[in-house]
């Protein structure tokens, strides 16, 4: 979800309401059986999936048939998936969602997460009819899809909360000023049905009996705390008022060991950043945004403010990534092309870079006015606090503000351009280096930035469109290096995100994946 999903984590994944119903769906584990495929495109096009991987999914009831051949998917939906008002889970419902996905009017931020079906970015921008899209509901229960390009992650993409279906009678009948914003207005189709939403508080799933496979589900209930202090979080966790939580510093993990709770750490999978406001009239300057990047020492930031596991980020896309050949993206990066960012920081750099800026500005380093904007939560105030004091150290800038609001009022003032920089960063929708660098492409719907450059947008293009692994990689390793040259964000840590859950009522299941932790099939205690 996309930025950090929540408070706890200090993300910019910019929500709109059909963004927020696709999370949900996904959630309650919505009826398209293609959860978590993984295929090999070998030459000709053709997509490869290994006989043991497709046995497992027959076993587990996941998908009837997928037929793929030379970038065209045919799904076989279950012809008994129900929706939580009685109705089918069709092919229609799919269309549905994405065709309002795709519509300029509602103005979703991930839109653009269908762009790898054919003439879905024409579309968008008013190019072509949607007859034209390659989207084709052959009866109720099958559907096909075209694609532009044979895609190594596409079915991850397909199973990106944005694709969950829609339905359209449930949608119009409540209209889409309610829809999604109470319980009452859910329609679910998973094993769970939403019952209960109190804001800002708790969320409530009641197991459907309706659910074609409800004999296998349990528990009965789940209940999602919403609590956004971590110190709380942990506090509910060791009274047993939760069965999970993260624990966000090491101070909370230290607090867990000590009361004899075992502690896992999720590796490093998310990016954490100031986001630079480009168009800012300081910030728009290349050489003071390289002057304060190489003026940090992330890992003091990492020893003093987190305290655990986090790591000093040395390229924006984290080691967990997979890249080509199923490598790590980040350690091939630096295999080949070195460190992207300095761990420690340079302050000699970082002292060349502002006098460059300041006889670019016509000013003085007293003259710069500067300010962070972050989440009102202790881990991120004094995240924001050691950047100032670092930068009033090494570069002496000693007129730097630090901004504590609400999250949803750090996201409208960037998505506004009403900031200067902004604590931020980005957990994976799913498991591939692209989702980390086409932020950035120009008036990217996550772009708060306003950062624009054309090599790298053809650079990332070009990442989408090439199916070979190895010169795929390539693009995007030059896209790397654009970043770091330009730094229209200012890399921080990548998180190991710290958690726990009650081994008395889980037993095992856990499995950590490279955008979140969940607990699918998890094995329950009796």
């Amino acid at each position: 979800m996309k930025p950090d999903k929540g408070n706890n984590n200090g993300n910019n994944n910019k929500r709109n309401i059909m963004g927020l119903v696709s999370i949900i769906f996904w959630a309650l584990l919505f009826t398209m059986m293609i959860k978590s495929c993984t295929s090999s495109y070998a030459n000709m096009g053709t997509v490869e999936v290994p006989y043991t991987t497709f046995k497992e999914w027959l076993a587990e009831d996941k998908i009837d048939t997928v037929n793929v051949e030379n970038g065209k998917y045919t799904f076989t939906l279950r012809d008994d998936g129900v929706w939580s008002n009685g109705d089918p889970v069709t092919a229609q419902d799919f269309v549905y969602a994405w065709k309002q996905a795709l519509n300029p009017d509602v103005a979703s931020d991930y839109a653009y997460m269908l762009y790898f079906i054919h003439n879905a970015e024409p579309y968008f921008n008013g190019e072509v009819e949607w007859s034209e899209v390659g989207v084709k509901v052959i009866d109720d229960y099958t559907l096909e899809v075209t694609l532009d390009n044979p895609l190594p992650y596409a079915t991850d993409l397909f199973a990106f909360p944005t694709l969950a279906p829609i339905n359209q009678k449930f949608y119009e009948e409540v209209g889409a000023d309610k829809y999604a914003t109470d319980a009452e207005y859910f329609c679910c189709n998973g094993m769970y049905e939403l019952t209960e939403w109190s804001h800002n508080s708790q969320i409530v799933f009641q197991k459907r009996e309706d659910y074609w496979n409800a004999d296998a589900v349990g528990p009965d209930e789940i209940v999602y705390k919403i609590i956004t202090d971590s110190q709380a979080g942990l506090n509910s966790y060791l009274s047993r008022e939760i069965d999970y939580t993260d624990l966000d510093s090491g101070e909370v993990v230290q607090q867990a060991e000590a009361a004899g709770f075992e502690v896992g750490v999720k590796p490093a999978r998310s990016s954490y950043y100031l986001i630079v406001n480009t168009e800012d009239e300081f910030m728009s300057n290349q050489n003071l945004r390289l002057a304060l990047a190489y003026s940090i020492d992330k890992q003091a930031l990492v020893d003093t403010v987190y305290q655990n596991d986090n790591q000093p980020m040395t390229s924006f896309t984290p080691p967990a990534i997979m890249g080509a050949n199923e490598s790590s993206f980040q350690e091939a990066l630096v295999a080949e092309r070195g460190e992207m960012y300095p761990g420690n920081g340079d302050l000699e750099k970082a002292q060349e870079y502002l006098q460059a800026a300041l006889e670019e500005l016509g000013c003085t380093a007293a003259d710069l006015t500067l300010s962070i904007d972050c989440a009102d939560d202790s881990l991120r105030r004094n995240c924001a606090t050691f950047l100032q004091e670092q930068w009033r150290q090494n570069l002496g800038l000693e007129n730097i503000t630090v901004n504590s609001m609400q999250t949803k009022q750090v996201s409208a003032n960037r998505q506004s351009g009403d900031y200067c920089m902004s604590l931020g960063g980005w957990s994976p929708d799913y498991n591939d280096a692209i989702n980390f660098l086409d932020l950035w492409v120009t008036d990217g719907g996550n772009n708060d930035s306003f950062w624009s450059n054309t090599e790298y947008d053809e650079l990332i293009a070009k990442a989408t469109a090439e199916a070979d692994e190895e010169v795929r990689q390539q693009y995007l390793f030059d896209a790397e290096e654009i970043l770091a040259a330009e730094m229209p964000i200012i890399p921080l840590y990548w998180q190991c995100q710290n958690y726990s859950y009650n081994k008395d009522k889980i037993v095992d299941g856990a499995i950590i994946t490279a955008n979140q932790t969940t607990f699918y099939y998890a094995t329950l205690a009796e």
